[in-house]
């Protein structure tokens, strides 16, 4: 059982070990995956602002300088020359604006009565110019306005599904009065080309959409004025810039959203692509740390060893073994240990054997009465007092003393097995069984020996006293062994040479 203890001890211990690696490698896997998802955020909303700024900021800048450029040359006048067929300035540039920009595919031109020109000119027929969605009628001065998709003119292959998305501007002279107005179809498949060839981290679709969830600029521009992005995206996006975790998508979704035009930058990363980027470098990881584990579990392998052989070393050593590399080092190992097992022997002989006697030691007695007392098994007990002895070493000499002391102790051998020296010339006797008729006859047969030898000093005899108790009288061993010696000192005070017993 307590080898079982000791070698749990030794697990649990082992396994103990471990655990700083343990903490150190979920610390390191927990932090890595916080990094991972930290790095993935800034790094996408990055992406996202960089995109949104190349695919609406920048072009609309550039049509900002253009219109400003554009607008502080026009005067009503000049509206005027170009909406009537005859020839002025103006009706080359504006047609060269158009087509040397990428991002505008019409211009409408018109005064504050409604007459208008269009170019290229068969864009479409004749139509009310305050009545389209993208005349501004609240338009503050040299204010773009740009329009929410609507249904263009005329459905040619320039209008994705016949949709279109104008920017305007109402055109005032220099005494703020308005003149007129002149607007611009964007060209969305030109400006969805400035996202077509984004390099995209983590597999990233760029789209722009209008508050009403339609498609204004993609990559995929057959896809363009078609409701790809859910409702709830677009009311989540309630911050001018954030992100957030689509469950039902299964989705990060990055945006950036702008007033004028009223359009929201989306950046759409799937779960499963962020995961897949991140997997290697967790995989690397585990690789390591599987390594790692197997090293240190080698090393722990080779320490156990180690320590194994260090223990034997010294356990050799203790024992005057030294181990060398000749041949017979097992046969001195094995002869020594013999030895050993020898003087051990001899050394719990001596602890336990009295050296006049030959009896038992009272060290012995006390851990043979305890046994026998808690093993519930029935015993006596006796204890033995020679007569006079201190006259016999007065009179005698201590020699005389110990020689009686021996003899006594081997007359008594030979009738009983567990005799201990209790000190002095006081000897106890353990008998085991239940027969005390038998105990007491051979204490008798004992006594009549002690009585009757005749010593070869003048005037020398030797006799003892005993008394004897029983199992059952007494809860403690100290009760027992009283009962024993309150009938000793009945046995002296009754003329010596006696048994006391059992009542």
């Amino acid at each position: 059982m307590k080898n079982t203890i000791s070698h749990k001890s030794i697990y649990f211990l082992t396994l103990s070990t471990f655990i700083p690696f343990i903490i150190m490698f979920m610390y390191s896997f927990i932090s890595m995956d916080m990094r991972n998802k930290a790095d993935f955020i800034e790094t996408m909303s990055r992406f996202n602002e960089n995109s949104a700024r190349n695919a609406i900021e920048r072009p609309i800048q550039e049509m900002e300088l253009l219109l400003h450029s554009l607008l502080g040359q026009l005067t009503s006048k000049d509206i005027e020359d170009y909406i009537s067929p005859s020839h002025s300035e103006l009706n080359s540039i504006i047609p060269s604006i158009v087509n040397s920009t990428t991002f505008f595919d019409a211009v409408i031109l018109s005064d504050k009565k409604g007459n208008y020109t269009i170019y290229p000119e068969n864009q479409g027929t004749n139509f009310n110019v305050k009545e389209r969605p993208w005349y501004p009628f609240s338009a503050r001065k040299d204010e773009i306005r740009f329009s929410a998709p609507y249904k263009a003119i005329a459905k040619t292959s320039k209008y994705n599904n016949g949709m279109a998305v104008t920017a305007s501007m109402n055109i005032f002279n220099d005494h703020s009065e308005f003149v007129g107005n002149i607007a611009f179809d964007l060209d969305l498949n030109k400006l969805s080309a400035l996202i077509k060839y984004n390099h995209s981290p983590y597999h990233a679709r760029f789209k722009v959409v209008s508050y009403d969830g339609n498609l204004i600029m993609y990559s995929n521009t057959k896809e363009l004025f078609k409701r790809a992005i859910p409702q709830a995206w677009i009311d989540r996006a309630t911050e001018s810039e954030g992100h957030f975790f689509d469950e039902k998508t299964s989705a990060y979704v990055f945006y950036r959203v702008y007033d004028n035009p009223a359009w929201i930058a989306f950046s759409v990363v799937n779960e499963a692509d962020f995961e897949a980027h991140s997997t290697s470098e967790k995989n690397l990881f585990l690789l390591v740390s599987l390594a790692c584990l197997i090293s240190y579990l080698i090393i722990l392998f080779i320490i156990k060893l180690y320590f194994r052989q260090a223990i034997t070393a010294l356990y050799l050593n203790l024992n005057g073994i030294t181990i060398d590399n000749e041949g017979d080092s097992i046969k001195k190992v094995s002869e020594s240990l013999k030895d050993n097992s020898k003087r051990l022997e001899a050394a719990i002989h001596d602890a336990e054997t009295d050296g006049l006697t030959n009896l038992f030691t009272r060290k012995k007695f006390d851990c043979d009465f305890h046994d026998i007392f808690v093993s519930k098994n029935p015993f006596y007990l006796a204890i033995i007092d020679i007569d006079n002895f201190k006259k016999v070493n007065d009179v005698f000499g201590h020699h005389t003393g110990d020689v009686v002391l021996t003899y006594i102790s081997k007359a008594g051998s030979d009738f009983l097995t567990n005799i201990y020296r209790f000190g002095g010339e006081e000897l106890v006797v353990i008998y085991k069984g239940g027969n005390y008729d038998d105990f007491y006859t051979l204490l008798e047969l004992w006594r009549k020996r002690a009585e009757e030898k005749q010593w070869r000093e003048e005037g020398l005899n030797v006799t003892f006293s005993c008394g004897i108790s029983s199992y059952d009288e007494g809860s403690t061993p100290d009760e027992i062994f009283k009962k024993a010696d309150i009938r000793l000192y009945q046995a002296k005070n009754s003329g010596k040479n006696c048994i006391i017993g059992l009542e």
